[in-house]
């Protein structure tokens, strides 16, 4: 039996279940909308005398977004074009011929920039990468994004790879992102949120939450452990510049058997951040009681005010990438193939494609690419 309330207060009575006053019971609510049915997260409550105190109002949350990738909406997304290296160094040019929907499956999917038919093996040593005259336009400027030659002992980026970035944001809800991560030598497959407005500033201030990051080479062996394809981690990132950036206190992996399809989650509010795989926990952040800030000992002006869990506190939108090589690669980790490339190298893009015949072997057909099910965003 339903009764229903005036002003959207309900309660739901089982005169069948057993159970007893102070029992813990969990349950969730589905609300038909349109043609869809929205279905809430888990809520626990327990149970009281009738009439000892008013139902709650029941929190409203909606689906602002979702994709299931019959098509590939280029709508609904921005889709990254430039050669500028993510900010970490990276050997990718983003390009939308690596973005492409098939089989019910969002594809992010890196090839080999000698494989376009404007380039050849000459072309990456002694050439020119005009990306605005090759995909009509260019959404990122920085480090020569927009038009890049090849310089010195420095060759163009050998690999082309996607990077798509949502229209939608939510601020605190749930996300859920279906996905089999890549596997292959030295790629970066990563699932996360930027800050919609960059209301703090720039990079670290507005904050990042990368719900998903993981290496797929098969072996990446850090302080005894292996951190390759078989382990996948979370981290916030936030701090008032890129030289104090506090990640290090928000930051949890968790090992598993993570090639092939799993669900990726974000269970975001004012009193924490939390996200799983498969419903298992792999990071879990509570708003700390004095703040980011003071929690991180940050000195000088508060740049987030008095809001406690700011700079998480804004709207985010999702974005979803492969990205190959870069600074996400130790040089001190232990890899199943040799690293080619270092740290202090002048010409890394260089050292890792001539190299290409060590890692080039462990990149098998699809799996190489990220391929998404679905994404939904959910606001509470």
């Amino acid at each position: 039996m339903l009764n229903f309330i005036y002003d959207d207060i309900w309660e739901y009575v089982d005169h069948d279940a057993n159970a007893q006053i102070g029992d813990l019971v969990e349950y969730k609510t589905f609300v038909e909308y349109g043609e869809q049915w929205i279905e809430s997260k888990w809520n626990k409550v327990v149970l009281v005398p009738r009439g000892l105190i008013m139902p709650r109002k029941s929190k409203r949350s909606y689906t602002v977004f979702r994709d299931d990738f019959n098509s590939f909406n280029r709508g609904s997304y921005t889709v990254e074009v430039s050669s500028w290296g993510g900010g970490n160094g990276e050997f990718q040019v983003y390009t939308p011929e690596n973005v492409y929907a098939a089989n019910g499956y969002l594809y992010l999917k890196p090839t080999l920039t000698v494989d376009h038919h404007a380039f050849d093996e000459g072309k990456l040593y002694h050439g020119r990468m005009d990306v605005n005259s090759l995909w009509h336009t260019c959404t990122n400027s920085v480090n020569w994004g927009c038009d890049r030659t090849s310089f010195g002992q420095e060759i163009l980026p050998p690999i082309m790879s996607g990077k798509v970035t949502s229209h939608a944001s939510i601020r605190y809800g749930r996300v859920n992102v279906r996905a089999r991560i890549s596997k292959g030598d030295w790629t970066w497959p990563a699932i996360w949120m930027l800050s919609r407005d960059r209301h703090y500033g720039t990079w670290p201030r507005s904050g990042e939450i990368d719900m998903m990051e993981s290496r797929g080479n098969l072996r990446v062996m850090e302080g005894g452990s292996n951190h390759g394809v078989g382990y996948v981690a979370s981290t916030l990132h936030w701090g008032p510049d890129s030289g104090h950036n506090a990640y290090y206190l928000t930051h949890k992996g968790k090992h598993g058997d993570w090639f092939g399809w799993h669900t990726y989650s974000l269970d975001w509010n004012e009193r924490h951040i939390v996200t799983y795989v498969d419903n298992q926990e792999i990071l879990r952040v509570d708003t700390p009681a004095q703040g980011f800030w003071n929690w991180a000992h940050f000195s000088g002006h508060n740049i987030w005010g008095n809001s406690h869990n700011a700079p998480f506190d804004q709207p985010f939108h999702l974005l979803l990438n492969v990205a190959v090589g870069g600074g996400y690669f130790p040089d001190i980790a232990q890899y199943n193939t040799p690293k080619p490339w270092h740290g202090d190298s002048s010409h890394p893009m260089r050292d890792f494609w001539e190299h290409r015949g060590s890692w080039l072997p462990t990149w098998h057909g699809d799996d190489v690419a990220m391929l998404i099910d679905y994404v939904e965003m959910i606001q509470y």
